[in-house]
């Protein structure tokens, strides 16, 4: 959706774990905020729908498509 909004053909490339790890960690990330990170990769897929948002900010949630178009020039 990020690619869709600034016009380009992006593509996803799977990291393994302990790449990533190691590489967070060289880049002087606390290792709880990168175990963190790592573990909210594993959770399942959800398709719940909350009112959390609205509640909180007074107005309802934005799609990821209608955040990257909104943040499409930070991606440029």
């Amino acid at each position: 959706m990020i690619g869709e909004a600034i016009g380009r053909l992006l593509r996803f490339e799977k990291v393994p774990v302990e790449a990533a790890r190691e590489r967070m960690l060289a880049d002087g990330r606390p290792p709880a905020l990168v175990e963190a990170l790592l573990a909210s990769t594993r959770r399942p897929r959800s398709d719940l729908i909350t009112s959390t948002v609205e509640e909180i900010v007074g107005r309802p949630a934005r799609t990821f498509r209608e955040w990257a178009a909104d943040h499409a020039a930070d991606f440029r």
